[in-house]
């Protein structure tokens, strides 16, 4: 089949299954950008989050941890979290379902319009990227929930109550980590929540069909994240790796862990003590991978600033409204170090 004539907004997956024989040339990255020698880091930091989750001098002793993993990476991983693996088998059932319904039924949600609160796409925007991601993905709000769960899928049967149970609960566990992160910072346990006047929240069926020469594609591209923290749930597939002193580390699934990172948000707030680090997403030509990022930003209202306790001297970063942030990053694609650098006082 001539591949090069297909509806490439239709999506990889519709690709992979219409008979691919030759790889379109949209996804090739360019040599500088094409994925290469990886370095597994065992010091990747995993956080125990058990006995913190009910003792308050558990909870004293992981702040340092949390800070040690927030300056060297602005990654890390937790187990033992709270999130019952029941849920997490559950929404991972239901993604993937998802994302094998016909595509005429997943169509229905598909969007260009990168502030919908619902839709479907491929790659990042099809309408602008010059290269696609070899990515297919359900994108949507999760605030308010009872109004947002009328916009989300009727089909899988089960998807509205399991992702809403699924994304309070990581909402939950979101908040217990800013308040980790937060007193990481010297701060108090609830500045973070003050400071960004409540969450908003959003989450992403990530879908990455396993495809004929991984070594040409990215699942999608190097970027940090815009919010304050991001908690990716993996499948067994290994392909999310973090930059890291220059060099990208391949982060290992964990069963039932959650990879954290820092979002722009926190390196705004932190004056630029922490960091939202570049993290990027490679294939393999064997077998399909899923990911679940729940992403946990400021309320889109709030006006984003350095700490008053952190500043020495002069503020790193001018303030910038949340809503306006995300507007002109969307406007920028993935490269995002743009912005950040834009707000350097």
């Amino acid at each position: 089949m001539a591949t090069e004539v297909l509806p490439l907004h239709l999506g990889v997956k519709n690709l992979v299954d219409s008979g691919l024989d030759k790889l379109p040339g949209i996804y090739i990255q360019s040599k500088e950008e094409r994925p290469n020698a990886v370095h597994r880091e065992e010091s990747f930091p995993v956080l125990d989050l058990g006995a913190a989750l009910n003792s308050s001098e558990a909870r004293a002793a992981l702040v340092p941890q949390i800070r040690e993993a927030c300056v060297q990476w602005g990654f890390f991983q937790v187990i033992n979290h709270g999130v019952p693996h029941s849920l997490v088998d559950e929404m991972q059932s239901v993604a993937r379902e998802f994302h094998a319904l016909p595509n005429e039924e997943k169509m229905r949600y598909f969007s260009t319009d990168t502030e919908s609160r619902m839709r479907y796409g491929t790659s990042f925007n099809v309408t602008q990227d010059k290269v696609f991601s070899w990515r297919d993905y359900l994108r949507h709000s999760c605030l308010p929930l009872a109004e947002m769960q009328e916009l989300w899928p009727e089909k899988p049967a089960s998807y509205r109550k399991v992702t809403a149970d699924y994304s309070t609960r990581v909402r939950n566990l979101a908040k217990f980590l800013l308040e980790l992160i937060s007193e990481s910072l010297d701060l108090p346990k609830d500045y973070i929540d003050k400071a960004f006047n409540g969450c908003s929240q959003v989450m992403a069926l990530n879908f990455y069909p396993a495809c004929p020469e991984p070594d040409l594609v990215l699942g999608i591209g190097p970027h940090s994240d815009p919010g304050s923290i991001t908690l990716l749930l993996q499948d067994h597939v290994e392909g999310l790796q973090v930059m890291h002193g220059n060099e990208w580390y391949s982060v290992k699934p964990i069963p039932y862990s959650f990879v954290v990172n820092l979002g722009d948000q926190i390196q705004i707030l932190s004056n630029d003590k922490y960091k939202s680090a570049q993290h990027r997403a490679v294939v393999n030509s064997s077998e399909d991978r899923m990911s679940i990022p729940v992403a946990i930003g400021p309320n889109w209202q709030s006006l984003v600033h350095p700490a008053s306790k952190l500043v020495e001297g002069s503020p790193v970063f001018k303030p910038m409204v949340y809503k306006d942030y995300m507007t002109a990053l969307q406007a920028g694609g993935l490269n995002r170090q743009w912005l950040l650098d834009t707000l350097r006082i």
